[in-house]
């Protein structure tokens, strides 16, 4: 898993390309909780995520936790269809709270997922 960084104002935007799982966990984990820490609004782009599995899920709810604690703000952009389906599966689309968008399909709302 890699995490691709950008800074744009206050906005921290970070791209993560590969799997998110059991073997990626504890790196990424550490990095977001490092960036929510300095950044009040992190941005995850997700459209490269391949195989997400439970533990990348609890990686993005900690993560969620983790901002709303410190008054931060986490935002997941870009969905992959991996992503999506792992969200929807244990039905957090809405706990979330991003509008839904998946390339290669049409654009959907939490709503409407």
């Amino acid at each position: 898993m890699e995490l691709v960084e950008q800074q744009a104002g206050p906005v921290c935007s970070v791209a993560l390309q590969g799997d998110l799982d059991i073997y990626a966990a504890a790196e990424v984990r550490a990095r977001l909780t490092t960036l929510i820490d300095q950044h009040p609004v992190v941005e995850l782009q997700l459209a490269d995520v391949g195989d997400i599995d439970t533990a990348g899920v609890q990686i993005l709810l900690a993560a969620k936790q983790q901002a709303s604690s410190r008054d931060h703000s986490l935002r997941l952009t870009a969905h992959s269809a991996s992503v999506i389906a792992a969200l929807e599966l244990c039905n957090l689309l809405a706990y979330f709270g991003d509008p839904v968008v998946e390339f290669d399909r049409p654009a959907r709302t939490q709503e409407s997922a």
